[in-house]
């Protein structure tokens, strides 16, 4: 994240931009990812979860439409809406999605 701001309604983030798209996007334009694509994007995607979950962050709102595709091709996941905070293994969430 490069910068946030708020309006009086909304939370706005400024995040760096994404010329892949949505791997929603891709999924629905080729109907099916290939078989190498698909274990590339599903390695980045547990490396990202991993990633927050050792920070203590809970993603709970993991699909297509939240997994952006960079300039390289990596993934960025987006919409933390979801989210805990402070989540660690010994506790559990009672924030229901």
């Amino acid at each position: 994240m490069h910068y946030s701001f708020s309006t009086k309604n909304y939370l706005n983030l400024v995040l760096d931009f994404c010329p892949g798209g949505e791997l929603f996007f891709h999924i629905v334009k080729n109907k099916r990812l290939k078989e190498s694509v698909a274990k590339f994007y599903i390695a980045e995607i547990i490396l990202a979860i991993e990633h927050l979950h050792n920070k203590d962050i809970l993603y709970r709102d993991l699909k297509p439409e939240n997994v952006l595709i960079d300039y390289d091709g990596h993934i960025k996941l987006t919409d933390f809406g979801l989210s805990a905070i402070n989540f660690t293994r010994d506790s559990y969430s009672d924030i229901f999605c």
